[in-house]
């Protein structure tokens, strides 16, 4: 069942999630009294939320609510009415029990975290942002995520066997022809990832000092104040290591054999994994879940290190002349595991706004079917292969026939949706109330 603090919660997501990105302030926030927007069923939608979710849009639309009230309005109006639509699906997604894993909370979560940190810069520029430690938000706003993926998925779940026809799609191009933009120059593109591996001494070096670190709290050091003091976990160290309860599944093989096999409150050995070394208590134990908190310690890459890995993708870049050796060598060395198999394939990029920076300036600079020379981020070293370069301009059916495909079946599902949720609504009892908000003209 959703929890009626899950429903809530699902809105006030969404109106943090738009906030977040959002350059704009409006001070008359501030001396705003509550007020009931709208009633669905038995859940509230508030005035304020309202006003928040509009402010975003305007910030996002650079609409200035007191020199234009009238479009300010209707901002109001979409988000009161966008508010009362997530509330009807999350009372369907209820009536029709539909769940998802924790574990896919945590990770969406986490996702959001980590967007949120890179919009903002740093982490201490996403905790201002937040108005708190990033810690806390993911335990604030772990059960407004859970209702964020359950409307997501029961809306995915209600178009997943809508499919398109070649005449619809032709017809949806003959009818928004004009108005579907030019598509931006396209890349086809593979990559070898090269981790950057510390050595075997710098590993040893953090090894012994988590070595000391059991030690001192075999000693009598709690692990909670251990976690504060040692750990390098911006996620879990203000909260003493927890990482909450959570499911087989949720971490790396290495962590996870440790921590399923661990006595309840025993200190375990350092454990090695990708992202340093761990030591790990369990707290509690249900079925296949655990308790558990954790103290991360992150081996130091030296320059030294940086020179070896970048001596081993150089002389890889050589041995590769043909499409068919990038892909064997990506099966092979390629330590990215999402697309090694895949033999390196990234799929088409449009460095316009391709997350990599340094990744985008290469692509735009090597030729179709050439190996790069290496280049590297923060993620380690890096050599890329251009299949294919498509130039961008006005959309034709015979070379954007996919995003054509795509757009007229979001289309579709689109409308199919609006005539489902208008249907709904006469079902649920909905009761919309004036927005009394200052700054509108009624």
């Amino acid at each position: 069942m959703v929890s009626r603090e899950t429903k809530q919660g699902f809105i006030r997501m969404n109106k943090i999630l738009l906030l977040l990105f959002s350059s704009i302030l409006f001070s008359q926030q501030s001396i705003l009294l509550d007020e009931i927007a709208a009633v669905v069923d038995d859940e509230v939608v508030l005035l304020s939320d309202v006003v928040l979710a509009a402010n975003a849009l305007a910030a996002q639309e650079n609409v200035d609510p007191f020199t234009s009230p009238s479009k300010y309005k209707e901002l109001l109006l979409e988000s009161s009415e966008s508010m009362i639509e997530q509330l009807v699906i999350i009372r369907m997604a209820e009536i029709d029990s539909v769940t998802v894993l924790e574990k896919d909370v945590d990770r969406a979560l986490e996702r959001q975290v980590q967007n949120i940190v890179a919009q903002s810069g740093s982490e201490e520029a996403a905790e201002q942002v937040l108005g708190r430690k990033i810690s806390d938000f993911k335990r604030s706003y772990k059960d407004d995520m859970e209702g964020k993926l359950i409307a997501e998925k029961y809306t995915g779940d209600l178009t997943r066997g809508i499919e398109i026809t070649r005449p619809e799609v032709e017809d949806f191009f003959k009818t928004y022809k004009d108005s579907i933009p030019s598509f931006p120059k396209r890349h086809k593109v593979r990559h070898i990832l090269i981790e950057i591996s510390p050595s075997e001494e710098s590993a040893k070096k953090t090894e012994l000092k988590a070595l000391s670190i059991v030690e001192e709290i075999n000693g009598g050091l709690s692990f909670e104040k251990a976690a504060k003091k040692y750990s390098e976990d911006p996620g879990s160290k203000d909260n003493g290591g927890y990482l909450g309860f959570v499911p087989r599944g949720t971490f790396v093989k290495e962590f996870e054999k440790a921590a399923f096999t661990l006595a309840l409150n025993t200190v375990s050995d350092p454990i090695k994994t990708q992202f340093g070394f761990h030591i790990i208590e369990v707290l509690d134990r249900s079925g296949e879940k655990i308790g558990v908190r954790h103290i991360l310690l992150r081996t130091e890459v030296t320059d030294e290190d940086k020179a070896k890995t970048y001596k081993i993708v150089s002389d890889l870049s050589k041995k590769i002349i043909t499409k068919d050796k990038f892909i064997l060598e990506a099966k092979e060395n390629s330590n990215d595991e999402t697309t090694k198999d895949l033999g390196g394939m990234l799929g088409w990029v449009n460095t316009d706004v391709y997350q990599v920076k340094e990744l985008s300036v290469v692509i735009n600079n090597i030729a179709e079917n050439t190996c790069s020379a290496p280049i590297l981020t923060d993620f380690g070293y890096h050599l890329l292969w251009v299949d294919e370069i498509e130039e961008g301009g006005p959309p034709t059916i015979e070379k954007n026939w996919i995003e054509l495909e795509q757009m007229a079946l979001n289309k579709k599902k689109s409308d199919w949706y609006n005539n489902w949720i208008e249907k709904i609504k006469t079902k649920v009892y909905i009761k919309r109330n004036p927005l009394n908000y200052p700054q509108i003209a009624n």
